[in-house]
Protein backbone atom coordinates (compact mmCIF):
# COMPACT_ATOMS: atom_id res chain seq x y z
CA UNK A 1 0.00 0.00 0.00
CA UNK A 2 2.79 2.41 0.93
CA UNK A 3 4.48 1.84 -2.45
CA UNK A 4 1.20 2.52 -4.25
CA UNK A 5 0.72 5.81 -2.39
CA UNK A 6 4.32 6.84 -3.10
CA UNK A 7 3.94 5.93 -6.79
CA UNK A 8 0.72 7.92 -7.06
CA UNK A 9 2.35 10.89 -5.32
CA UNK A 10 5.36 10.74 -7.64
CA UNK A 11 3.09 10.48 -10.68
CA UNK A 12 1.01 13.45 -9.56
CA UNK A 13 4.14 15.51 -9.01
CA UNK A 14 5.37 14.63 -12.49
CA UNK A 15 2.05 15.53 -14.09
CA UNK A 16 1.83 18.85 -12.27
CA UNK A 17 5.35 19.79 -13.27
CA UNK A 18 6.48 18.39 -16.58
CA UNK A 19 10.16 18.92 -15.83
CA UNK A 20 10.04 17.28 -12.42
CA UNK A 21 11.34 13.76 -12.56
CA UNK A 22 12.60 11.13 -10.20
CA UNK A 23 16.00 11.87 -11.71
CA UNK A 24 16.25 15.52 -10.63
CA UNK A 25 19.49 15.82 -8.69
CA UNK A 26 19.73 18.49 -5.97
CA UNK A 27 23.52 18.16 -5.67
CA UNK A 28 23.94 18.65 -9.41
CA UNK A 29 21.42 21.49 -9.22
CA UNK A 30 23.65 23.26 -6.68
CA UNK A 31 26.59 22.88 -9.08
CA UNK A 32 24.65 24.29 -12.05
CA UNK A 33 23.20 27.09 -9.89
CA UNK A 34 26.75 28.10 -8.95
CA UNK A 35 28.26 27.54 -12.41
CA UNK A 36 25.79 29.77 -14.26
CA UNK A 37 26.02 32.47 -11.59
CA UNK A 38 22.57 32.39 -9.95
CA UNK A 39 24.25 32.83 -6.56
CA UNK A 40 25.58 36.26 -7.57
CA UNK A 41 22.11 37.80 -7.25
CA UNK A 42 20.12 35.23 -5.29
CA UNK A 43 22.71 34.11 -2.71
CA UNK A 44 24.30 30.68 -2.35
CA UNK A 45 21.15 29.12 -0.88
CA UNK A 46 18.59 31.08 -2.91
CA UNK A 47 17.95 33.25 0.15
CA UNK A 48 18.04 36.46 -1.85
CA UNK A 49 20.56 39.28 -1.85
CA UNK A 50 20.77 42.97 -2.68
CA UNK A 51 20.10 42.45 -6.38
CA UNK A 52 17.91 39.34 -6.50
CA UNK A 53 14.87 38.10 -4.58
CA UNK A 54 14.63 34.97 -2.44
CA UNK A 55 13.95 31.95 -4.67
CA UNK A 56 14.40 29.13 -2.14
CA UNK A 57 13.72 27.09 -0.07
CA UNK A 58 10.19 27.04 -1.50
CA UNK A 59 10.77 27.71 -5.21
CA UNK A 60 8.03 28.45 -7.68
CA UNK A 61 6.71 25.52 -9.73
CA UNK A 62 9.39 24.04 -11.96
CA UNK A 63 7.51 24.93 -15.17
CA UNK A 64 7.14 28.53 -13.99
CA UNK A 65 10.86 28.60 -13.16
CA UNK A 66 11.70 27.33 -16.64
CA UNK A 67 9.41 29.88 -18.28
CA UNK A 68 10.88 32.73 -16.25
CA UNK A 69 14.46 31.67 -17.02
CA UNK A 70 13.74 31.43 -20.73
CA UNK A 71 11.77 34.68 -20.96
CA UNK A 72 13.36 36.96 -18.36
CA UNK A 73 13.74 40.53 -19.49
CA UNK A 74 17.24 41.92 -19.58
CA UNK A 75 16.19 44.61 -17.10
CA UNK A 76 15.29 42.10 -14.39
CA UNK A 77 17.83 39.41 -15.22
CA UNK A 78 19.26 37.95 -18.38
CA UNK A 79 17.30 35.16 -20.08
CA UNK A 80 18.87 31.70 -19.95
CA UNK A 81 18.44 29.77 -23.20
CA UNK A 82 18.20 26.00 -23.31
CA UNK A 83 21.74 25.96 -24.71
CA UNK A 84 23.02 27.52 -21.49
CA UNK A 85 20.64 25.86 -19.00
CA UNK A 86 18.95 22.71 -20.28
CA UNK A 87 15.51 21.58 -19.13
CA UNK A 88 17.29 18.91 -17.06
CA UNK A 89 19.43 21.63 -15.48
CA UNK A 90 16.27 23.58 -14.59
CA UNK A 91 14.80 20.48 -12.91
CA UNK A 92 18.05 19.97 -10.98
CA UNK A 93 18.20 23.64 -9.92
CA UNK A 94 14.59 23.38 -8.78
CA UNK A 95 15.44 20.23 -6.79
CA UNK A 96 18.36 22.08 -5.17
CA UNK A 97 16.23 25.08 -4.23
CA UNK A 98 13.52 22.80 -2.84
CA UNK A 99 16.13 20.94 -0.76
CA UNK A 100 17.39 24.06 1.01
CA UNK A 101 16.54 23.92 4.69
CA UNK A 102 13.93 26.47 5.70
CA UNK A 103 15.30 29.06 8.17
CA UNK A 104 13.85 29.12 11.68
CA UNK A 105 11.01 31.48 12.48
CA UNK A 106 12.02 34.63 14.35
CA UNK A 107 10.12 33.42 17.42
CA UNK A 108 12.43 30.37 17.52
CA UNK A 109 15.65 32.40 17.61
CA UNK A 110 16.50 33.09 21.29
CA UNK A 111 18.65 36.14 20.58
CA UNK A 112 15.73 37.83 18.83
CA UNK A 113 13.40 37.14 21.74
CA UNK A 114 15.54 38.40 24.65
CA UNK A 115 14.21 41.80 25.52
Amino acid sequence: MKRLVMALFAGAATLSAGLTSAHADAARGREVYTKVGCYQCHGFEGQGANTGPRIGPEPIDVEALKSFLRNASATAMPPYSEKLVSDGDVADIHAFLASVKKPPAAKDIPLLNNR
